[in-house]
C-alpha cells in the first residue's frame, strides 16, 4: 500500500500536527478508524512531547523516543523500519480489527517535514511503573529482565573486545553480574494467571505469531510488566487504556500483568538471512525465519504460563 498524500495534499487531516509541527502522515484513512476504534482523539501527539529532546530507549536499546503522559510513545523509524511499516499498514488494520491482539496498538505513521525524520506513535501498553518486575522477551537466549524487584537492570553485554569478561564471572562488574541474573530469570519465568485470562492469552497470542509470519516479520519480544499492590491500589481509571490481566491474591494483595508485542518492524530480509549464518554457532537466538520464529515465540508463552494457585505471584 502506498503512503497518503504529503502535509500540503488534500488528505493531510487539519487537525494533525505531532509535536506542534508540520507534518506528512501515511495510512492515515487506516490510522484514523483505529484511532476512533480506541477513542483516541486525532490531535493526541499534538502536544507533550518534543522532537528536539528525544531520549534513548525501547526495545533495541538505541532506539530514540518520547512520552506523551503515561498514555503514548513516539518513536523513531529506521529506513527499513519505515518501509517494512507501510508495507504492512494495511493488513495491520485488518488484522487489529479482526480480534483479539496483543501487539502494541499503533495509530499514527508520520514523516516530520523540517526534518525529514520518519516516526510512529503508538500506544504505552504498560502505563507507569513502579514495576514489580519487567521483562522482554523472545522465547531465546535473548530474553532479559528490564527491572527486577522493582529496580532497574542496566544492560552490559559480554561483547567481544571486553576481554576480561570471557575470563570467568570473577572479573565481572555487580552491574554485569546483574544483568546476567536478570537474563538467567527471563529465561525460565513463568506466569500465572486464572484460567480465563491464560485461554484468552493464548488465542490472541496463536493469532497475532501467524499474522506476523504471513508478513514475514521477526524478532519481536512479548513485554510483560508486573505491578503489585493492596486490593483496590488499581483502580478502573488506572487501567484505562491497557489490557491488564489483574487477580485478586488470598493475603488482600492484588497483582496485574501487562502484556503486549512490540518491536514488530523487523523483516526477513537477506540482512537477516547473511546474520543467520554469522550466528550460526550459536543457538537458540533470534535471528531465524518469521515461521520458525512466530512457533517458537507461541509455544515458549504457552509453555511458561498456567492457570494460577489462589495466593500464588504473577512471577515464579
Amino acid at each position: 500500500r502506498t503512503a497518503q498524500m504529503s502535509a500540503s495534499g488534500p488528505n493531510q487531516p487539519a487537525n494533525v500536527r505531532p509535536g506542534g509541527r508540520e507534518a506528512e502522515v501515511f495510512n492515515d484513512d487506516i490510522f484514523s478508524e483505529l484511532r476512533a476504534a480506541a477513542q483516541v482523539p486525532d490531535d493526541f501527539a499534538n502536544a507533550g512531547w518534543d522532537l528536539e529532546q528525544l531520549k534513548h530507549g525501547g526495545g533495541k536499546g538505541g532506539t530514540l523516543m518520547a512520552r506523551i503522559g503515561n498514555l503514548y510513545i513516539i518513536k523513531e523509524l529506521s529506513k527499513g523500519d519505515h518501509a517494512a511499516l507501510l508495507e504492512v499498514t494495511s493488513s495491520y488494520g485488518q488484522h487489529v480489527k479482526g480480534g483479539e491482539s496483543l501487539i502494541t496498538p499503533i495509530f499514527l505513521h508520520f514523516r516530520d517535514i523540517r526534518t525529514g525524520r520518519m516516526f510512529f506513535a503508538m500506544r504505552n501498553s504498560t502505563g507507569d511503573g513502579p514495576f514489580r518486575s519487567l521483562y522482554d522477551l523472545k522465547g531465546c537466549a535473548d530474553d532479559k529482565a528490564i527491572m527486577m524487584d522493582g529496580k532497574p537492570v542496566k544492560a552490559v553485554h559480554k561483547r567481544i573486545w571486553n576481554v576480561s569478561m570471557w575470563c570467568g564471572k570473577v572479573n565481572w562488574t555487580e552491574e554485569r553480574l546483574r544483568y546476567y541474573e536478570g537474563k538467567q530469570l527471563a529465561r525460565s519465568v513463568e506466569f500465572a494467571m486464572t484460567a480465563a485470562q491464560r485461554s484468552k492469552f493464548l488465542e490472541a497470542l496463536q493469532r497475532d505469531t501467524a499474522w506476523l509470519a504471513s508478513q514475514q516479520l521477526m524478532d519481536y519480544s512479548l513485554l510483560v510488566a508486573i505491578k503489585e499492590g493492596p486490593q483496590g491500589s488499581f483502580s478502573d481509571g488506572d487501567l484505562q487504556g491497557y489490557r491488564p490481566l489483574r487477580r485478586e491474591l488470598s493475603d488482600g494483595r492484588e497483582t496485574v500483568i501487562y502484556a503486549s508485542i512490540i518491536d514488530i518492524l523487523q523483516k526477513w530480509t537477506n540482512g537477516k538471512k547473511v546474520a543467520r549464518c554469522i550466528k550460526a554457532c550459536e543457538s537458540d537466538k533470534a535471528t531465524i525465519p518469521p515461521d520458525f520464529y512466530a512457533s517458537r515465540f507461541s509455544n515458549a508463552f504457552k509453555e511458561r504460563s498456567h492457570a494460577a494457585a489462589a495466593d500464588e505471584a504473577a512471577d515464579e
